[in-house]
C-alpha cells in the first residue's frame, strides 16, 4: 500500500475532495469568476461520490491499521495555487 496510503484513515477521500474543491474555487475566483458555475457543482458531486465510496469502505478502513497514523489527507491534486507574491 505504500507509505502515503490513506487506508485505515476513515473518510480521507472526503477530506481530499473538500480541500481540492476549496483550492479550485480560490483559483476560479482569482483567475476567472465565471468558472465558479462549474467548480461549485463539480466539487459537490465529487464530495458526494467520495462520501458514498468512503462509507462503503468504512469497515475496511476501520479494520486496517494505518501505516502512518499521523498521515494527513493529500494536498489538492488537481488545483494548486502558489500563494507567493
Amino acid at each position: 500500500m505504500g507509505e502515503d496510503s490513506t487506508w485505515g484513515h476513515p473518510y480521507s477521500s472526503v477530506q481530499t475532495a473538500a480541500s481540492n474543491g476549496e483550492e479550485c474555487m480560490i483559483i476560479s475566483v482569482l483567475a476567472a469568476p465565471p468558472l465558479l458555475l462549474f467548480t461549485i457543482p463539480l466539487t459537490l458531486v465529487d464530495m458526494g461520490i467520495a462520501l458514498i465510496v468512503d462509507t462503503v469502505m468504512l469497515p475496511a478502513d476501520l479494520a486496517i491499521t494505518p501505516s502512518n497514523p499521523k498521515l494527513r489527507p493529500p494536498r489538492p491534486m488537481v488545483c494548486r495555487y502558489d500563494y507567493k507574491i
